[in-house]
């Protein structure tokens, strides 16, 4: 049986080049992902940011995870 203790969840906001066309703030993203227990990050892939931000902070907290236990 598997369990959801030991998983890392991030709520990515992409496309945050295209400010002008934001439909959820950043502070709604920081408050979605902060009462869920998520971390979170806003991305893009036109200009590159943030992108392997992303899956550093997964594979960083994944790692202290393993190495606790």
């Amino acid at each position: 049986m598997h369990t959801l203790i030991n998983v890392v969840t991030i709520l990515v906001g992409n496309k945050s080049d295209l400010k002008d066309l934001r439909e959820v703030s950043t502070a709604e993203g920081k408050s979605l992902a902060e009462a869920q227990g998520l971390f979170f990050m806003e991305t893009s892939t036109l200009d590159s940011s943030n992108v392997a931000a992303a899956f550093e902070t997964v594979v960083k907290e994944i790692y202290n995870i393993l190495s606790v236990d």
